[in-house]
């Protein structure tokens, strides 16, 4: 059995966080909520669908409506705001806004044309902010309607779609991601992702006949609340942000770099991870071939197994909330007269002086110029030293470390050159 490396993943994500349910206060369970905003002690609500699109004021406390505006039937309702005196409401297909002022009704009193689909809408005091299902977020004129420019929203370099309906808050873009229970914190500037709000659980207790998706964001900004609630949802709910949570992180894995086995025998796979949170449990989950190993223990780092047949082997690391994984793929081959395992380069390797020797001599090569990271972990994976931290160009290289302070035991040195990893195992004995 040939044993190497398929690939791993190391996540950059932003921070994910969790929240706690401050109050609870009724909701229109028949109203298929597109845009939510809180002005003056009251929510302003749109709702979608075609012969069911409105515009409504409603009471926080009843949730009753104070007034409605009921759009005409060929008209799919969807994101509000309130920018100086005016309420704005999107449709969904017609590329048509409404703009009404408030009095004893709901006054329509202009349209504009704008050339995607309406999703989401919000302001910054500058611009309309408008959402059309995609990644890209439109700055409008306030005055014109008209387009000034667009972002893109982007998590390390991976493009965010369904983006629905948004809520300016503190300088950040909040939008539902549509058909999912996490609300994405953006940065208005460069369309960077800066944090998630998981809100998965949030009506665990109050269950409904046709559950719809999550949907609607609203901000108190002077009493700073923060409101949320969904398509067809029987509640509305004030939360409040919980600490990050940061996702757990693989930081090396053994074997590092191809091997070769001989079939039957025995397959040793090792994960060292870490939770910058730490009081989080992480689990361990094994799989061959996408089917989980209910024998493998979910609090284990270490797996052991025969494997006769060629087989991907995967763990995933997770907490409450995020997930890192590795994977590795296993060959299986026999030896025959003239067969032997296939020969693989080597790229970093650790070498000792001699057995009592008080320094370790690290050789790696790079094929090109890149930036070097080469970093020292204990077994529970914790930094211990950072080595080198410069930018070296092509060539064979060896470092020099002393390991007369270090206690007996295990330690994992890694390189790190541009986007390629490389890993060795270091067991030190006295």
């Amino acid at each position: 059995m040939t044993l190497s490396l398929l690939f791993i993943i190391v996540t950059n994500a932003a921070p994910v966080y969790g929240y706690q349910v401050i109050n609870v206060f009724p909701h229109d369970s028949s109203a298929w909520t597109q845009g939510l905003i809180y002005e003056d002690g009251y929510l302003y609500e749109g709702t979608g669908l075609y012969g069911g699109s409105s515009l409504r004021k409603v009471e926080l406390e009843t949730g009753s409506i104070v007034k409605i505006f009921n759009l005409d039937s060929q008209y799919f309702g969807e994101g509000i705001t309130k920018y100086d005196t005016n309420l704005i409401q999107l449709t969904w297909r017609n590329s048509v806004g409404f703009v009404y002022v408030e009095k004893e009704t709901f006054e329509l009193i202009d349209t504009f044309a704008y050339s995607t689909e309406g999703w989401g809408l919000t302001h910054d005091n500058n611009y309309l902010i408008m959402s059309d299902g995609s990644n890209v977020i439109h700055f409008l004129d306030p005055t014109t309607y008209q387009e000034v420019y667009q972002i893109e929203v982007q998590e390390d370099g991976n493009p965010i779609t369904s983006l629905n309906e948004l809520e300016y808050i503190q300088g950040k873009i909040y939008a539902n991601v549509w058909r999912t229970d996490s609300i994405v914190i953006i940065d208005p500037t460069n369309g960077d992702v800066v944090g998630w709000l998981n809100l998965k659980g949030l009506l665990n207790n109050y269950p409904i006949r046709i559950p719809d998706v999550l949907n609607g964001i609203a901000f108190d900004r002077e009493g700073v609340r923060l409101f949320v609630t969904g398509k067809r949802w029987p509640r509305l709910f004030e939360i409040e942000v919980d600490p990050i949570n940061y996702p757990p992180q693989i930081l090396s894995y053994e074997p590092s770099s191809p091997c070769s086995v001989m079939v039957d025998s025995t397959l040793r796979l090792l994960v060292v991870a870490i939770d910058p949170d730490s009081s989080d449990r992480l689990v361990y989950t094994w799989s061959i071939n996408g089917v989980i190993d209910t024998t493998a223990h979910d609090s284990v780092y270490y797996y052991s197994n025969n494997v006769v047949t060629t087989d991907t082997v995967k763990v995933v690391v997770s907490d409450q909330m995020y997930a890192d994984s590795v994977s590795w793929v296993i060959y299986v081959y026999s030896i025959g007269v003239n067969e032997g395992p296939p020969n693989f380069p080597e790229r970093l390797m650790l070498d000792f002086s001699n057995p009592s020797g008080s320094d370790l001599i690290i050789h790696f090569n790079l094929l090109q110029k890149d930036l070097i990271l080469l970093r020292l972990y204990d077994s529970c994976g914790r930094l211990m030293r950072n080595l080198i931290n410069e930018t070296r160009g092509a060539g064979k290289y060896k470092f020099s470390l002393s390991i007369r302070d270090l206690n007996p035991g295990i330690y994992f040195v890694r390189l790190d050159a541009g986007s390629r990893t490389r890993i060795r195992k270091l067991i030190l004995v006295r």
